[in-house]
C-alpha cells in the first residue's frame, strides 16, 4: 500500500466507517422493536430478521476504524489516560510516513489533541480512550473486565473528534483537504 492509497483510499474508507458507526449507533436506539428488517437485490429478499444483525457489526467494524485511525495518529492508551505511542512495528503505516519538505510529520501528542478540544479536556481524553478500551475490550477479545462508564457522550465526541483529528494533523498539514467520504443513507 503506497501513500497515496491511504491518503485518497483507506483513510477516507476509515473515516466513512466513523460516520457509519454513529449512523448505526443512533438507528439501534431510534427504530421501534421490534426492528424487522429485509434486504432486497434486485427485489429478492437475501436477507430477513432483526435489524441488530446489520447494525451491530457496523457499530463494531466502526471502533476498529476509529481505533486504527488514532494509532495511525500515534495515539494510544495506558492505565486508562490518552498516550503517545511509544514504537512501532515494522510493517505499520504511520503518520510519521508522510513529510511535508522532507520533515516527516509528527506523531500526535495527547496535549494537542486535548487543548483543539473545546469542551472539558478530561471528556475529551474520557471519549477517545472509550474508543480504545471498548475496541480492545469490547471487541478484540473475551474479558472478565469489560469497559464500564461510558455513554453515547462520549461515542459522540470521538465520532465527531476523530476526523477532525485527521484533517488537522495529516491533510492540512500536507496542505489537502481529506476526500469526502460519502455518508451512509
Amino acid at each position: 500500500m503506497d501513500d497515496q492509497d491511504v491518503l485518497n483510499i483507506w483513510i477516507p474508507y476509515r473515516l466513512q466507517g466513523i460516520q457509519t458507526l454513529w449512523w448505526a449507533y443512533n438507528q439501534l436506539h431510534d427504530l421501534p422493536q421490534p426492528r424487522e428488517l429485509q434486504v432486497l437485490v434486485d427485489g429478492k429478499q437475501i436477507l430477513g430478521g432483526n435489524a441488530s444483525a446489520v447494525l451491530n457489526p457496523m457499530v463494531e467494524a466502526g471502533f476498529i476504524h476509529a481505533r486504527c485511525l488514532l494509532e495511525f495518529l500515534g495515539l494510544g492508551v495506558k492505565k486508562g489516560k490518552l498516550i503517545t505511542l511509544d514504537n512501532r512495528r515494522a510493517d505499520d503505516m504511520a503518520i510519521e510516513h508522510f513529510n511535508v519538505d522532507g520533515v516527516a510529520l509528527e506523531k500526535v501528542t495527547p496535549d494537542a489533541v486535548l487543548s483543539a478540544y473545546t469542551g472539558p479536556r478530561d471528556r475529551g481524553e474520557h471519549a477517545l480512550v472509550a474508543i480504545f478500551e471498548l475496541a480492545n475490550k469490547g471487541l478484540a477479545h473475551f474479558t472478565r473486565t469489560f469497559p464500564d462508564g461510558y455513554n453515547s457522550v462520549d461515542l459522540e465526541i470521538a465520532c465527531r473528534g476523530i476526523p477532525v483529528l485527521v484533517q488537522n494533523h495529516l491533510y492540512t498539514k500536507l496542505k489537502k483537504q481529506a476526500p469526502e467520504a460519502p455518508k451512509p443513507a
